[in-house]
């Protein structure tokens, strides 16, 4: 019985149905017992003549049976709501039924639906679908996809059977929503490779979700995926576990100048929150967690407007050293994983920049130096002054940021060791003056691949009479919006006038204001003549600022009153924005599995990981040792900290690089990496990875515009409380106008018919 209510969304009302559609048969069998014959000579001739017509009475009789007996029928079907599509009728035939599953795991499903998530519902569903699919054992397959991961199916190509619901049980009770974003494009393409290498069989594809607007609405990828299942004549489903958009406000992104600080100095930390909601946000505080502990005071979040973004900043400082871990928790709403991100700072006693000076006296480094750490307790900052044979002495890295101020040249293994400091994300300031050898700058440091001046200098420049002499006229700089100049760039400043430049590089030739700069350059601040004073390019991940024109008072006014206070601000903003990056702190989202690459001469194959804890899940591993495997040099990808870096020599086996995968990174908070270099020193680098903004937006898509998507008709979406089996509850809905009609077409065949049988005396007037 069960290959037939199969056919039924209520199947209970199969079998009385059937029961009832005995009840005319029963009927006119027993009308044929109310009479008794007797045979008399007065009817013989009555009956001679009626036998003409016996055949065509039978026959009307069985007629009028057969529709009385369909009429309950239909009702029956009506009642049961029949299903009737291409696949049952494959089934009937002897064909089977493959069908695809996408679970929906995305972060978006993670919404809160009472005491559970939107997870557990399509969960739910997924076994609803399933365990009523299994009531008819050979005749349907099943491949179970997520969509976070459609590469590794939980089930593939299984006939649907008691053993499979058994075995599948357990594993969809276990199954967790990951906290990634994730397309349904990569999951329909997937469930095109297993249908279309599967002849002979009728396809469908069912995907449980959230039917997220921004899932499905301006991605030409996933219409392109939907057509290109419909042309293997794949049936798409689209089971909605949710009926209504909710309201969400999310931790867009959460920034700061640097992640290296130094203790008891101020950090500030830019937070951008947008509003996905229907309505103004209102009342909203957000929690700022260091090191796991709650801090005492809250961050006031302004009001936001529907669809807006509010920007926050926040201050903090730190009182010990080492890596501090910083959490941002908004109040839950909704979604309560989005409210929450992630950064790590490196916290040391001090932070060091070196000022390299070849001038014998070193006044212009001394200017700098005031500006930079006049009271380290105040900026935590300090100084190194030294000559240019430290950069081949001291290792570079160490310090945040490099100034190169009067240098005439450099040795070869300098600028190579210079080169490796930019392109590995160092930052560098030149302000050359008149000693400078200028062959040297126009050719060594234009060198291809390690360009460290953006121009060719010229002839230096000057305006008559002494810098301090306010009788003459000088050249003052014209700022462009740039972070390094908010101090000038403030409404009324009046930093920008006290500013006097007396003597300058010359780029140009022939008057001609840009001649000598490529596009790769930028020019920051500009003489009132136009020459360009202040250039801005980089080198691999690095930045290099070019003053051209002396640090100290020399050659202008700027280390001095009344234009010193600009100086010093601005000196303190370059520190933040060359800020080498910090090696041992890191950020990201959650997305493409994480992945480790070095170089075999820096590190050992080892490695250890501290995950961060899964409240919802005990189980969840907190410690892993891994072993990197040799892999040849990568081009992209691998550790974001070595790919731009310059090339290592080989191994003695030929093998370039090591690299690792770390599958079990896959939910929000803070991971700890461990390398060991060659000589058995350990070296900690602290990842944070937080939830990506883009689940954030919950608003739910026009179900007519997804089905539109597909011209030829194969999408359909259906709700999730109406999904049974593993057949939409359209063709049903089809089907019930059909049979409709048939039952009045067959109940006034059933009159017609009786009033022709039944006898009707004639009617004298």
């Amino acid at each position: 019985m069960s290959w037939i209510t199969q056919f039924f969304l209520n199947p209970s009302f199969v079998l009385p149905g059937a029961a009832l559609a005995s009840v005319p048969i029963i009927i006119h069998l027993l009308s044929r017992l109310r009479y008794k014959k007797i045979r008399f000579a007065a009817m013989e001739f009555l009956l001679q003549s009626d036998e003409l017509n016996r055949r065509r009475l039978i026959i009307e009789q069985l007629l009028l049976l057969l529709l009385r007996v369909l009429a309950v029928i239909l009702i029956m079907m009506l009642l049961a709501r029949f299903i009737l599509d291409p696949s049952r009728m494959m089934m009937l035939r002897g064909a089977t039924t493959h069908h695809v599953l996408i679970l929906d795991d995305s972060l978006s499903m993670r919404e809160s639906d009472g005491d559970r998530i939107v997870f557990d519902r399509a969960v739910e569903t997924l076994e609803k679908m399933l365990s009523q699919g299994g009531t008819r054992p050979g005749s349907l397959r099943v491949t179970v996809l997520t969509m976070s991961d459609p590469e590794r199916p939980l089930v593939t190509d299984r006939a649907l059977d008691n053993a499979l619901l058994q075995e599948l049980a357990p594993r969809l009770r276990n199954l967790r929503c990951s906290f990634r974003a994730s397309s349904p494009t990569a999951a329909l393409q997937a469930a095109e490779n297993v249908l279309s290498g599967d002849g002979g069989i009728s396809p469908r594809v069912h995907l449980i979700t959230d039917l997220r607007a921004s899932d499905w609405k301006g991605h030409p990828e996933v219409a392109a995926a939907l057509k290109s299942l419909d042309s293997i004549d794949a049936e798409i489903t689209l089971v909605q576990v949710v009926a209504e958009s909710a309201d969400n406000v999310v931790v867009k992104q959460m920034t700061a100048d640097t992640f290296g600080v130094a203790v008891g100095v101020p950090w500030r930390l830019n937070l951008t929150l947008q509003n996905h909601g229907k309505k103004k946000s209102s009342g909203l505080r957000a929690t700022v967690r260091v090191d796991g502990a709650a801090l005492p005071v809250n961050v006031l979040i302004p009001d936001i407007e529907a669809g807006e973004e509010a920007v926050v900043s926040h201050d903090l400082m730190f009182d010990a050293p080492g890596q501090h871990e910083v959490e941002i928790r908004l109040d839950e709403d909704a979604l309560r994983e989005d409210n929450s991100r992630f950064v790590v700072v490196e916290v040391t006693d001090k932070r060091a920049i070196l000022l390299v000076d070849d001038e014998a006296r070193q006044q212009d480094a001394e200017y700098v130096s005031a500006a930079l750490s006049a009271d380290p307790q105040l900026t935590g900052l300090v100084t190194e002054i030294r000559t240019s044979d430290v950069l081949t002495s001291a290792r570079l890295p160490t310090y945040d940021c490099i100034y190169l101020l009067n240098i005439r040249e450099l040795p070869a293994d300098a600028t190579e060791l210079l080169a490796e400091y930019v392109a590995g994300g160092g930052g560098v300031a030149w302000f050359p003056d008149d000693q400078a050898n200028t062959t040297w700058y126009n050719t060594t440091l234009q060198a291809d691949g390690r360009k460290l001046f953006p121009v060719l200098l010229g002839n230096v420049q000057s305006v008559a009479g002494n810098v301090l002499e306010d009788e003459h006229t000088f050249q003052s700089p014209v700022f462009e919006a740039h972070p390094i100049f908010a101090v000038y760039n403030i409404p009324d400043s009046p930093f920008a006038d006290a500013v006097q430049v007396s003597q300058w590089f010359q780029t140009a030739a022939d008057g001609d204001e840009n001649a000598n700069l490529d596009e790769s350059v930028q020019v920051l601040a500009r003489l009132n003549n136009g020459d360009p004073l202040i250039l801005e390019h980089t080198l691999g991940r690095g930045r290099v600022l070019t003053f051209l024109t002396s640090a100290g008072k020399r050659w202008s006014n700027w280390p001095i009153s009344p234009a010193a206070p600009g100086y010093v601000v601005m000196h303190l903003l370059m520190h933040q924005y060359l800020q080498h990056p910090i090696k041992s702190v890191e950020s990201r989202d959650l997305g493409e599995l994480l992945r480790f690459e070095w170089p075999v001469s820096e590190y050992t194959e080892s490695l250890e990981i501290f995950l961060p804890t899964d409240p919802g899940d005990t189980a969840a591993d907190s410690f892993l040792r891994l072993v990197a495997a040799p892999v040849q040099q990568s081009v992209t990808g691998g550790d974001k900290d070595d790919r731009d870096a310059v090339p290592h020599a080989s191994g003695s086996d030929g093998v370039d690089r090591l690299a690792v995968s770390v599958p079990q990174a896959n939910r929000p908070g803070v991971y700890r990496v461990k390398r060991f270099r060659l000589d058995g020193e350990g070296e900690e680098t602290w990842l944070a990875m937080s939830v990506p903004a883009t689940e954030s937006d919950l608003a739910i898509a026009d179900a007519a515009e997804v089905e539109a998507l597909s011209e030829t008709g194969h999408v359909r979406v259906i709700a999730a409380d109406v999904a049974a089996g593993l057949s939409g509850s359209d063709a049903g809905r089809e089907m019930r106008w059909l049979l409709l009609g048939l039952l009045v077409v067959v109940l006034i065949c059933e009159q017609l018919l009786s009033l022709r049988m039944s006898f009707h005396p004639e009617v004298k007037t």
